[in-house]
Protein backbone atom coordinates (compact mmCIF):
# COMPACT_ATOMS: atom_id res chain seq x y z
CA UNK A 1 0.00 0.00 0.00
CA UNK A 2 1.41 3.55 -1.10
CA UNK A 3 2.08 6.04 2.06
CA UNK A 4 0.80 9.47 0.31
CA UNK A 5 1.20 11.41 3.76
CA UNK A 6 3.86 12.95 2.44
CA UNK A 7 1.69 14.94 -0.20
CA UNK A 8 0.92 17.25 3.44
CA UNK A 9 3.78 19.14 5.11
CA UNK A 10 2.71 19.22 8.55
CA UNK A 11 5.57 21.58 9.05
CA UNK A 12 4.89 24.65 6.30
CA UNK A 13 0.97 24.28 6.51
CA UNK A 14 1.01 23.44 2.46
CA UNK A 15 -1.21 20.16 0.59
CA UNK A 16 -0.04 19.03 -2.69
CA UNK A 17 -2.47 19.61 -5.91
CA UNK A 18 -2.44 15.59 -6.04
CA UNK A 19 -4.35 15.45 -3.01
CA UNK A 20 -7.39 17.16 -5.27
CA UNK A 21 -6.62 15.44 -8.46
CA UNK A 22 -4.58 12.13 -8.20
CA UNK A 23 -6.38 8.74 -9.23
CA UNK A 24 -4.47 6.41 -6.83
CA UNK A 25 -4.50 9.13 -3.87
CA UNK A 26 -8.23 8.96 -4.43
CA UNK A 27 -8.34 4.86 -4.59
CA UNK A 28 -6.17 4.87 -1.43
CA UNK A 29 -8.97 7.22 0.48
CA UNK A 30 -11.94 5.21 -0.09
CA UNK A 31 -9.91 2.30 1.90
CA UNK A 32 -7.73 4.24 4.49
CA UNK A 33 -10.57 7.12 5.39
CA UNK A 34 -13.73 5.68 4.57
CA UNK A 35 -13.72 1.93 6.01
CA UNK A 36 -12.72 3.43 9.30
CA UNK A 37 -13.85 6.37 10.48
CA UNK A 38 -17.83 7.46 11.29
CA UNK A 39 -19.64 8.70 8.09
CA UNK A 40 -23.28 10.22 8.40
CA UNK A 41 -25.98 8.02 6.70
CA UNK A 42 -29.31 9.76 7.32
CA UNK A 43 -31.33 11.59 10.31
CA UNK A 44 -33.42 9.52 12.96
CA UNK A 45 -36.58 11.31 12.00
CA UNK A 46 -36.31 9.91 8.38
CA UNK A 47 -36.46 6.32 9.34
CA UNK A 48 -38.91 6.89 12.73
CA UNK A 49 -41.37 3.38 11.99
CA UNK A 50 -40.43 -0.06 12.18
CA UNK A 51 -39.31 -0.98 8.29
CA UNK A 52 -39.09 2.25 7.08
CA UNK A 53 -35.20 2.73 5.18
CA UNK A 54 -33.26 5.37 3.13
CA UNK A 55 -30.79 4.68 0.99
CA UNK A 56 -26.94 6.33 0.73
CA UNK A 57 -23.36 6.02 0.32
CA UNK A 58 -20.08 5.94 2.51
CA UNK A 59 -17.18 6.28 0.26
CA UNK A 60 -18.07 4.68 -2.96
CA UNK A 61 -20.28 2.08 -1.27
CA UNK A 62 -23.65 1.46 -1.47
CA UNK A 63 -25.76 1.98 1.47
CA UNK A 64 -28.89 0.84 2.86
CA UNK A 65 -30.44 2.24 6.30
CA UNK A 66 -32.88 0.57 7.64
CA UNK A 67 -34.89 0.10 11.36
CA UNK A 68 -35.87 -3.53 11.39
CA UNK A 69 -39.05 -4.87 12.51
CA UNK A 70 -38.40 -4.90 16.18
CA UNK A 71 -37.10 -0.95 15.81
CA UNK A 72 -33.35 -1.37 15.51
CA UNK A 73 -31.02 0.94 13.47
CA UNK A 74 -29.32 -0.86 10.82
CA UNK A 75 -26.90 -0.40 7.90
CA UNK A 76 -26.06 -2.77 5.40
CA UNK A 77 -24.39 -2.58 1.94
CA UNK A 78 -27.54 -1.87 -0.60
CA UNK A 79 -25.87 -5.54 -2.94
CA UNK A 80 -27.28 -8.28 -3.19
CA UNK A 81 -24.65 -11.46 -2.11
CA UNK A 82 -26.10 -13.69 -5.80
CA UNK A 83 -24.62 -11.52 -8.07
CA UNK A 84 -24.12 -7.39 -6.70
CA UNK A 85 -27.36 -5.77 -8.08
CA UNK A 86 -28.95 -3.37 -5.74
CA UNK A 87 -31.78 -4.42 -3.56
CA UNK A 88 -33.17 -1.53 -3.13
CA UNK A 89 -33.41 1.18 -6.12
CA UNK A 90 -35.61 3.46 -4.16
CA UNK A 91 -34.43 6.82 -2.25
CA UNK A 92 -36.50 5.73 1.10
CA UNK A 93 -40.02 3.86 1.66
CA UNK A 94 -41.36 1.27 4.07
CA UNK A 95 -41.39 -2.15 3.35
CA UNK A 96 -40.87 -5.94 4.73
CA UNK A 97 -38.86 -7.44 2.06
CA UNK A 98 -36.16 -5.89 -0.31
CA UNK A 99 -36.55 -8.20 -3.45
CA UNK A 100 -33.50 -7.77 -6.04
CA UNK A 101 -34.65 -7.42 -9.11
CA UNK A 102 -32.04 -9.08 -11.15
CA UNK A 103 -33.03 -12.70 -9.90
CA UNK A 104 -35.35 -12.07 -7.08
CA UNK A 105 -33.27 -13.20 -4.13
CA UNK A 106 -35.46 -10.96 -1.13
CA UNK A 107 -34.17 -9.95 2.34
CA UNK A 108 -36.37 -8.46 5.12
CA UNK A 109 -35.01 -4.90 7.01
CA UNK A 110 -33.05 -6.85 9.36
CA UNK A 111 -30.61 -8.03 6.36
CA UNK A 112 -31.76 -11.81 6.43
CA UNK A 113 -31.92 -13.64 3.19
CA UNK A 114 -35.72 -14.80 3.49
CA UNK A 115 -36.49 -15.73 -0.29
CA UNK A 116 -34.70 -17.70 -2.98
CA UNK A 117 -36.50 -18.36 -5.88
CA UNK A 118 -36.06 -21.85 -7.13
CA UNK A 119 -34.14 -22.68 -3.72
CA UNK A 120 -35.98 -26.78 -3.81
CA UNK A 121 -34.76 -28.14 -7.11
CA UNK A 122 -32.16 -25.30 -8.75
CA UNK A 123 -30.10 -25.32 -5.27
CA UNK A 124 -31.78 -28.58 -4.19
CA UNK A 125 -32.09 -27.06 -0.70
CA UNK A 126 -28.29 -27.21 -0.35
CA UNK A 127 -28.00 -23.31 -0.08
CA UNK A 128 -27.67 -22.12 3.84
CA UNK A 129 -29.33 -18.66 3.74
CA UNK A 130 -27.74 -17.62 7.19
CA UNK A 131 -24.50 -17.79 5.50
CA UNK A 132 -25.95 -15.27 2.49
CA UNK A 133 -27.29 -12.54 4.21
CA UNK A 134 -27.05 -8.81 3.18
CA UNK A 135 -23.51 -7.74 4.58
CA UNK A 136 -24.20 -5.66 7.54
CA UNK A 137 -22.01 -2.74 8.60
CA UNK A 138 -21.19 -3.75 12.41
CA UNK A 139 -21.54 -0.47 13.85
CA UNK A 140 -24.29 1.94 13.67
CA UNK A 141 -24.96 5.19 16.62
CA UNK A 142 -26.83 8.58 16.79
CA UNK A 143 -25.64 11.46 18.22
CA UNK A 144 -28.45 14.51 18.36
CA UNK A 145 -30.54 12.02 15.58
CA UNK A 146 -27.46 12.29 13.17
CA UNK A 147 -27.00 8.48 12.38
CA UNK A 148 -23.36 7.38 11.81
CA UNK A 149 -21.85 3.97 10.43
CA UNK A 150 -18.32 2.50 10.57
CA UNK A 151 -17.17 -0.47 9.03
CA UNK A 152 -14.34 -1.04 11.22
CA UNK A 153 -15.71 -3.50 14.27
CA UNK A 154 -12.83 -2.15 16.68
CA UNK A 155 -13.47 1.59 16.22
CA UNK A 156 -14.04 4.31 19.20
CA UNK A 157 -17.39 5.13 19.72
CA UNK A 158 -19.12 8.45 17.73
CA UNK A 159 -18.98 10.65 20.60
CA UNK A 160 -15.67 9.82 21.80
CA UNK A 161 -14.84 10.09 17.59
CA UNK A 162 -16.45 13.62 17.84
CA UNK A 163 -14.99 14.61 20.87
CA UNK A 164 -14.73 18.62 20.92
CA UNK A 165 -17.09 18.95 18.13
CA UNK A 166 -19.71 17.58 19.85
CA UNK A 167 -20.23 20.62 22.15
CA UNK A 168 -20.61 22.79 18.96
CA UNK A 169 -23.14 20.48 17.37
CA UNK A 170 -25.37 20.72 20.15
CA UNK A 171 -25.50 24.26 19.87
CA UNK A 172 -27.43 23.39 16.85
CA UNK A 173 -29.11 20.40 17.28
CA UNK A 174 -29.83 20.46 21.08
CA UNK A 175 -30.80 24.00 21.59
CA UNK A 176 -34.55 23.02 22.12
CA UNK A 177 -36.32 20.99 23.98
CA UNK A 178 -37.82 18.23 21.39
CA UNK A 179 -34.78 18.38 19.41
CA UNK A 180 -34.95 18.36 15.26
CA UNK A 181 -36.44 16.61 12.79
CA UNK A 182 -35.64 16.34 8.70
CA UNK A 183 -37.87 17.90 5.71
CA UNK A 184 -39.30 15.20 3.89
CA UNK A 185 -36.58 13.95 0.86
CA UNK A 186 -33.70 15.26 0.27
CA UNK A 187 -31.65 17.24 -2.47
CA UNK A 188 -29.23 15.34 -4.46
CA UNK A 189 -26.98 16.60 -7.16
CA UNK A 190 -23.34 16.24 -8.87
CA UNK A 191 -20.44 18.80 -9.02
CA UNK A 192 -17.51 19.27 -10.08
CA UNK A 193 -13.92 19.31 -7.88
CA UNK A 194 -12.95 16.60 -5.21
CA UNK A 195 -15.02 16.36 -2.19
CA UNK A 196 -11.85 17.61 0.37
CA UNK A 197 -12.85 21.09 -1.46
CA UNK A 198 -16.17 20.95 -0.15
CA UNK A 199 -15.18 19.44 3.49
CA UNK A 200 -12.50 22.16 3.90
CA UNK A 201 -14.79 24.97 3.30
CA UNK A 202 -17.02 24.09 5.59
CA UNK A 203 -14.14 23.01 8.32
CA UNK A 204 -13.52 26.49 8.73
CA UNK A 205 -13.15 28.66 5.34
CA UNK A 206 -14.87 32.21 6.19
CA UNK A 207 -12.30 33.88 4.07
CA UNK A 208 -13.91 33.14 0.73
CA UNK A 209 -17.31 33.97 1.46
CA UNK A 210 -16.37 38.36 0.86
CA UNK A 211 -14.97 38.06 -2.48
CA UNK A 212 -17.22 34.57 -3.98
CA UNK A 213 -20.14 35.58 -2.62
CA UNK A 214 -20.12 39.20 -3.09
CA UNK A 215 -23.45 39.40 -4.82
CA UNK A 216 -25.14 37.78 -2.52
CA UNK A 217 -24.18 40.96 -0.45
CA UNK A 218 -25.63 42.96 -3.25
CA UNK A 219 -28.71 41.56 -3.63
CA UNK A 220 -28.93 41.80 0.35
CA UNK A 221 -28.90 38.32 0.99
CA UNK A 222 -25.74 38.36 2.95
CA UNK A 223 -24.35 40.10 5.49
CA UNK A 224 -21.75 42.82 5.00
CA UNK A 225 -18.29 43.08 6.35
CA UNK A 226 -15.22 41.48 5.94
CA UNK A 227 -16.53 38.34 7.41
CA UNK A 228 -14.78 38.30 10.54
CA UNK A 229 -17.29 39.53 12.73
CA UNK A 230 -17.37 42.35 15.58
CA UNK A 231 -16.91 40.18 18.61
CA UNK A 232 -13.40 38.03 18.22
CA UNK A 233 -12.58 35.41 20.65
CA UNK A 234 -16.74 35.31 22.13
CA UNK A 235 -19.08 35.36 19.59
CA UNK A 236 -16.60 35.09 16.31
CA UNK A 237 -14.13 32.48 16.10
CA UNK A 238 -12.80 28.89 14.28
CA UNK A 239 -11.77 26.11 16.03
CA UNK A 240 -9.77 23.12 15.01
CA UNK A 241 -11.70 20.42 17.27
CA UNK A 242 -9.82 17.38 16.54
CA UNK A 243 -9.97 14.51 14.63
CA UNK A 244 -10.32 16.47 11.51
CA UNK A 245 -13.53 18.29 12.47
CA UNK A 246 -13.65 21.85 12.21
CA UNK A 247 -16.27 24.71 13.04
CA UNK A 248 -16.61 28.52 12.54
CA UNK A 249 -18.82 30.71 14.40
CA UNK A 250 -19.94 34.11 13.23
CA UNK A 251 -22.11 36.45 14.67
CA UNK A 252 -23.33 38.38 11.58
CA UNK A 253 -25.54 41.35 11.42
CA UNK A 254 -28.71 40.27 9.16
CA UNK A 255 -28.02 36.72 9.46
CA UNK A 256 -30.59 36.23 12.16
CA UNK A 257 -34.09 34.40 11.52
CA UNK A 258 -36.51 36.88 9.72
CA UNK A 259 -39.08 38.89 11.52
CA UNK A 260 -41.93 36.45 10.82
CA UNK A 261 -39.68 34.19 12.65
CA UNK A 262 -39.03 35.90 15.64
CA UNK A 263 -41.14 34.88 18.18
CA UNK A 264 -40.72 31.05 17.80
CA UNK A 265 -37.01 31.53 17.76
CA UNK A 266 -37.62 33.23 20.84
CA UNK A 267 -38.55 30.27 22.48
CA UNK A 268 -36.08 28.62 21.36
CA UNK A 269 -33.72 31.22 23.22
CA UNK A 270 -35.82 30.46 26.02
CA UNK A 271 -35.97 26.45 25.57
CA UNK A 272 -31.55 26.77 24.87
CA UNK A 273 -31.19 28.12 28.39
CA UNK A 274 -32.23 24.55 29.56
CA UNK A 275 -30.45 22.27 27.17
CA UNK A 276 -27.46 24.51 26.49
CA UNK A 277 -24.54 25.53 28.83
CA UNK A 278 -24.77 29.34 29.36
CA UNK A 279 -21.87 29.35 26.98
CA UNK A 280 -23.45 27.31 24.48
CA UNK A 281 -26.65 29.22 24.87
CA UNK A 282 -24.84 32.69 24.63
CA UNK A 283 -23.65 31.46 20.78
CA UNK A 284 -27.47 30.47 19.37
CA UNK A 285 -28.67 31.56 16.15
CA UNK A 286 -25.22 33.04 14.82
CA UNK A 287 -23.93 31.68 11.81
CA UNK A 288 -22.76 28.54 12.37
CA UNK A 289 -20.51 25.73 9.98
CA UNK A 290 -18.76 22.79 9.81
CA UNK A 291 -17.51 19.43 9.08
CA UNK A 292 -17.49 16.05 10.71
CA UNK A 293 -14.40 14.36 9.18
CA UNK A 294 -14.36 13.22 6.64
CA UNK A 295 -17.03 14.44 4.53
CA UNK A 296 -20.86 15.77 6.52
CA UNK A 297 -20.77 19.11 6.63
CA UNK A 298 -23.50 21.02 8.15
CA UNK A 299 -24.56 24.52 8.26
CA UNK A 300 -27.06 26.67 10.54
CA UNK A 301 -28.02 30.02 8.60
CA UNK A 302 -30.96 32.22 8.59
CA UNK A 303 -33.56 30.48 11.13
CA UNK A 304 -32.25 27.19 8.50
CA UNK A 305 -30.73 24.05 9.13
CA UNK A 306 -28.80 22.00 6.53
CA UNK A 307 -26.72 18.43 6.73
CA UNK A 308 -25.05 17.49 3.36
CA UNK A 309 -22.50 14.59 2.42
CA UNK A 310 -20.02 15.40 -0.03
CA UNK A 311 -19.90 11.84 -1.56
CA UNK A 312 -16.50 11.09 -3.59
CA UNK A 313 -17.06 10.29 -7.12
CA UNK A 314 -13.36 10.00 -8.35
CA UNK A 315 -10.75 12.37 -7.81
CA UNK A 316 -12.80 15.24 -10.13
CA UNK A 317 -16.30 15.02 -8.95
CA UNK A 318 -18.30 14.78 -6.41
CA UNK A 319 -22.27 13.48 -5.70
CA UNK A 320 -24.13 15.44 -2.75
CA UNK A 321 -26.91 14.82 -0.57
CA UNK A 322 -28.57 17.85 1.80
CA UNK A 323 -31.09 17.49 4.44
CA UNK A 324 -32.67 20.44 5.44
CA UNK A 325 -33.75 20.11 9.40
CA UNK A 326 -36.12 22.19 11.17
CA UNK A 327 -37.49 22.05 15.07
CA UNK A 328 -40.12 19.60 15.90
CA UNK A 329 -41.92 21.93 17.63
CA UNK A 330 -41.77 24.84 14.41
CA UNK A 331 -45.23 26.13 13.32
CA UNK A 332 -46.24 25.42 9.62
CA UNK A 333 -45.35 28.72 9.02
CA UNK A 334 -41.83 29.24 10.35
CA UNK A 335 -41.19 25.49 8.11
CA UNK A 336 -42.23 27.35 4.85
CA UNK A 337 -40.15 30.33 5.15
CA UNK A 338 -37.58 28.44 6.85
CA UNK A 339 -37.47 25.61 3.58
CA UNK A 340 -37.80 28.92 1.06
CA UNK A 341 -34.69 30.33 2.74
CA UNK A 342 -32.19 27.40 2.52
CA UNK A 343 -33.66 26.79 -1.44
CA UNK A 344 -32.81 30.37 -2.27
CA UNK A 345 -29.48 30.22 -0.54
CA UNK A 346 -27.85 26.63 0.22
CA UNK A 347 -29.35 24.11 -2.00
CA UNK A 348 -28.93 22.54 -5.99
CA UNK A 349 -30.17 26.11 -6.76
CA UNK A 350 -28.78 28.39 -3.85
CA UNK A 351 -26.59 31.14 -5.31
CA UNK A 352 -24.59 30.68 -2.07
CA UNK A 353 -24.22 26.76 -3.24
CA UNK A 354 -23.67 28.04 -7.32
CA UNK A 355 -20.94 29.83 -6.44
CA UNK A 356 -19.25 27.73 -4.09
CA UNK A 357 -19.43 24.78 -6.80
CA UNK A 358 -18.29 27.40 -9.55
CA UNK A 359 -15.42 27.53 -7.49
CA UNK A 360 -14.35 23.97 -6.63
CA UNK A 361 -15.55 22.82 -10.66
CA UNK A 362 -12.61 25.41 -11.47
CA UNK A 363 -10.01 24.09 -9.04
CA UNK A 364 -10.72 20.53 -10.42
CA UNK A 365 -10.27 22.11 -14.46
CA UNK A 366 -6.71 23.74 -13.57
CA UNK A 367 -5.18 21.53 -11.88
CA UNK A 368 -3.09 17.98 -12.95
CA UNK A 369 -0.71 19.53 -15.47
CA UNK A 370 2.85 19.05 -14.85
CA UNK A 371 4.03 22.42 -14.12
CA UNK A 372 1.55 23.46 -11.54
CA UNK A 373 1.02 20.28 -10.00
CA UNK A 374 4.86 20.56 -8.52
CA UNK A 375 4.13 23.77 -6.69
CA UNK A 376 1.70 23.53 -3.25
CA UNK A 377 -1.73 24.91 -2.02
CA UNK A 378 -0.86 27.27 1.15
CA UNK A 379 -2.54 26.53 4.32
CA UNK A 380 -0.65 28.62 6.53
CA UNK A 381 -3.36 31.33 7.84
CA UNK A 382 -3.40 31.59 11.43
CA UNK A 383 -1.14 29.06 11.73
CA UNK A 384 0.89 28.68 15.54
CA UNK A 385 -1.81 31.96 16.72
CA UNK A 386 -4.91 29.76 17.99
CA UNK A 387 -5.22 29.53 21.57
CA UNK A 388 -7.50 27.11 23.93
CA UNK A 389 -9.72 28.56 26.21
CA UNK A 390 -11.66 27.82 29.49
CA UNK A 391 -15.49 28.36 27.78
CA UNK A 392 -14.95 26.60 24.62
CA UNK A 393 -12.95 23.58 23.78
CA UNK A 394 -10.84 22.67 20.87
CA UNK A 395 -8.04 25.31 19.44
CA UNK A 396 -9.60 29.08 18.84
CA UNK A 397 -8.54 31.66 16.31
CA UNK A 398 -10.97 34.48 15.30
CA UNK A 399 -11.73 34.75 11.42
CA UNK A 400 -10.28 34.70 9.55
CA UNK A 401 -8.17 31.17 9.91
CA UNK A 402 -7.77 28.28 8.23
CA UNK A 403 -6.28 26.06 11.80
CA UNK A 404 -9.53 24.24 10.92
CA UNK A 405 -9.12 23.50 7.38
CA UNK A 406 -5.41 22.09 7.75
CA UNK A 407 -7.01 20.43 10.67
CA UNK A 408 -8.40 18.40 8.23
CA UNK A 409 -5.51 17.91 6.64
CA UNK A 410 -3.54 16.71 9.46
CA UNK A 411 -6.35 13.95 9.95
CA UNK A 412 -5.69 12.98 5.90
CA UNK A 413 -2.13 13.01 6.63
CA UNK A 414 -2.79 10.38 9.38
CA UNK A 415 -4.93 7.72 7.95
CA UNK A 416 -3.16 7.95 4.69
CA UNK A 417 0.32 7.38 6.26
Amino acid sequence: MSDFSSLVDLERCTVSPRVFTDQDVYDAELTNIFTRTWNMVGHESQIPEPNDYLTTFIGADPVLLTRDANGKLRAFLNSCRHRGMRVCRRDHGNTKLFSCPYHGWSYDTSGKLRGVPQLDNAYHNDLDRDEWGLIEIPKVESFRGLVFANFDPDCESLIDYLGDMAWYLDIVLNRSKNGLIAFPGCHRWRLSGNWKLAAEQFSGDNYHAGALHRSMVEIGLGPKGDYRGNSPWIRDFEVKCGNGHGWINFDAEGAEPAASQAAFFEQIRREAQQTLSPAQADLILTVHVGTVFPNMSIISFLGFTSVRIWHPRGPKEMHVQSYGLVERDAPQDVRDITRKAMGLTFSPSGIFEQDDGVAWGDIATVQGGPIRSQYPFNYQMGHGHGKTMDDKPGLIHPPSTEIGVFGLYEKWHEMMS
